[in-house]
């Protein structure tokens, strides 16, 4: 099949699941896995092969960047410490428990191919992750540190694949190399994730201070800061992928001042299709795998292959939930890091935390990445069941932990969160009570009876946004914009709005996420009162 016309058959198949998931029991992630393997029937999709490297190169720095961007820094910082005990912690027991598992239940599995195995699947995923839990009602502070785990772990289960591997295909390990190859693969990503963003950021700059590139342009370089970070990260021998993730959190806390709402609305709807395409991608091309995966495994029966694909995923949920559950209360009894309730962890939300963890893109490409020959010219051991294995386990999480979460947290009863429902709240009061302020002093300077009665008018608008916590009838009030004085009355008391909104961010009142909430709907009505005034 040609190229173009994949793509374009691609690019259907995701704008199909899109369209139909809401008549679905279905996330999208699963229901385009169902897609993309029912595509692999059709001739010409089943030829179709997925190079590893391309794939991460090509789809991962984008998601995973707009991912980190969107997760709050304050929020981030406030859940580092469980998250460390996840991405850390209990990739290792994964490795090291699965492993030893696999050997014990496939005897002729070597040892070190058992542990490629557990490295493959102990990181959950970032896209993966978001893609299924975006929707849910889930307590803010589940999902900022199940969303936060997926995008740190991919530098432990990494590191521990590329050993595993290394031990397989040579015969060798070396638990000082285990450390140091963590370290240089971490804080070098790290490293190169934050300086690839700030040099991205101020060529940007320069950009608008010469009023060069339209707004194509400037969207165009800040995913071209993903791929870049991505890149030079990779060609360092160091962790691209904690370096898209890196820049994206660094990203999210230097804001680029100096760009129009019109800027930074066309931002927001350019990522936001750059999300959904590639996203919709990843689980299409995860579909049309599979058919491929099973074929390579034909020598074991299907009944075989099942109990080792079920068993490992219990086994993954088992230690899962068991390490969630005991490190909460030890970090808890010992007081670190803990920032719960008195009387202990709630077990309804521990219990989510441990089972809202899904695998996906990264599997995929990890498992497919495995060597087909060894050093010594050999085929890789038992390479097809790995693969396999793989892919099970990324079908079962999102059919079996994915699917269900919805039906979980009405059964459990979990109440969510209210902190981001009041931080907004407050928010919203603060910046009308900023605007209603500049009103008040451009009173003291309008000479024209209607200017003043107009300024009154807006007066009274923000003192009943602050009685109604947040209504907004700026729409009928800038239809009345006709003169200048008018317009920049309004664009003055919008711009104290935003000065008092990236104030109450700055001093952790509020956090990234109820800053973007408020600052979109402040450009748009910047826009609207601009366009007004215009026509008028």
């Amino acid at each position: 099949m040609a190229t173009v016309e994949l793509v374009l058959a691609l690019l259907a198949a995701v704008t199909l699941g899109g369209a139909i998931v809401k008549w679905t029991p279905f996330p999208l992630p699963i229901l385009l896995v169902i897609v993309g393997a029912a595509m692999s029937f059709v001739s010409g999709f089943d030829a179709i092969r997925i190079d590893p490297q391309l794939f991460l190169l090509l789809f991962i720095p984008p998601i995973l960047f707009a991912d980190a961007y969107a997760l709050p820094r304050r929020d981030f910082v406030r859940v580092l410490k469980p998250v460390l005990l996840l991405a850390l912690g209990l990739v290792v027991l994964t490795v090291v428990a699965i492993g030893y598992l696999l050997h014990w239940m496939i005897p002729e599995l070597p040892l070190a191919v058992a542990f490629t195995l557990g490295a493959i699947v102990s990181p959950t995923d970032a896209v993966a992750t978001v893609a299924t839990t975006e929707t849910l009602p889930l307590p803010a502070r589940v999902v900022h540190i199940v969303n936060a785990e997926s995008l740190l772990n991919d530098a432990s289960g990494l590191v521990a694949f590329k050993l595993a591997v290394a031990a397989a295909a040579t015969g060798l390990f070396s638990s000082a190399q285990v450390a140091a190859d963590f370290v240089v693969l971490s804080g070098g990503g790290i490293a190169v994730g934050i300086g690839m963003e700030w040099l991205g950021r101020r060529l940007w700059r320069r950009l608008l201070r010469h009023r060069a590139g339209d707004l194509t342009v400037q969207s165009l370089l800040t995913i071209l800061i993903a791929y870049a970070a991505y890149i030079v990260a990779e060609a360092l021998h160091v962790s691209g992928i904690l370096a898209v993730v890196a820049a994206g959190l660094w990203a999210s806390g230097q804001e680029l001042m100096g760009l129009t709402p019109e800027a930074r609305r066309h931002l927001r709807e350019v990522w936001r299709v750059v999300q959904f395409v590639l996203n919709g991608l990843v689980f299409v091309l995860l579909g049309l795998q599979l058919r491929n995966m099973i074929a390579g495994v034909s020598a074991y029966g299907p009944l075989e292959l099942a109990q080792y694909a079920i068993v490992l995923w219990l086994a993954l949920m088992a230690l899962r939930l068991a390490w969630v559950y005991a490190s909460a209360y030890l970090r808890f009894r010992t007081h670190w890091g803990w920032t719960g309730d008195r009387r202990g962890p709630d077990p309804r939300r521990v219990f989510l935390v441990g089972w809202a963890a899904v695998r996906g893109s990264i599997t995929l490409a990890t498992a497919l990445s495995v060597p087909y020959l060894t050093s010594a010219g050999m085929p890789f051991p038992y390479r097809d069941l790995v693969v396999f294995l793989a892919a099970s386990t990324i079908i079962l999480t999102l059919a079996l932990n994915g699917v269900p979460l919805p039906w979980l947290i009405r059964k459990l009863a979990v109440e969510g969160d209210d902190g981001t429902a009041l931080e907004e709240q407050t928010a919203r009061i603060e910046t009308a009570r900023a605007g209603a302020r500049a009103v008040e002093r451009a009173l003291t300077t309008l000479v024209q009876p209607e200017d003043v009665l107009f300024g009154n008018q807006l007066l009274r608008e923000y003192q009943g946004r602050i009685e109604l916590h947040g209504s907004d009838p700026v729409q009928s009030e800038a239809r009345s914009l006709r003169v200048s004085t008018r317009r920049q009355l309004r664009l003055a008391a919008i711009a104290a709005e935003r000065a008092r909104l990236y104030e109450m961010r700055d001093r952790d009142v509020i956090n990234d996420e109820t800053r973007r909430v408020i600052d979109s709907e402040l450009d748009e009505r910047e826009i609207l009162a601009t366009s007004t005034t215009s026509r008028g």
